[in-house]
């Protein structure tokens, strides 16, 4: 566990810091889902989608369910989603200031 706040931070954000476990993260957004169900939503391999899901298990971002031989994952805890849906806001004012500059050309 990282030391400090700052620690913690930085570490939650190199977790992040990766497309495919935010589209994972996308698709859990409504709830569980299943490996193979990750892996067709995704169109990536099944080893990689659990490679991916170790790492935000590790961190503690998702947990796993069994049931008979598949695996169900969820996240611990949707204030994740707020991460997310202020990185959305941030990339949509960017955006849109882009779009201004050229505008004002």
């Amino acid at each position: 566990m990282p030391e400090s706040l700052q620690e913690f931070k930085a570490a939650l954000f190199r977790v992040l810091a990766h497309e495919v476990r935010i589209r994972v993260l996308e698709e859990l957004r409504d709830g569980e889902r299943s490996v193979g169900d990750l892996q067709e939503r995704l169109g990536i391999s099944g080893p990689n989608v659990s490679q991916h899901l170790a790492t935000l298990r590790h961190f503690g971002i998702v947990t796993a369910r069994r049931d008979g031989t598949s695996s169900f994952y969820s996240t611990t805890d949707p204030r994740v989603y707020h991460l997310l849906d202020d990185a959305r806001a941030i990339f949509e004012h960017q955006i849109a200031s882009g779009a201004a500059l050229l505008s004002d050309e």
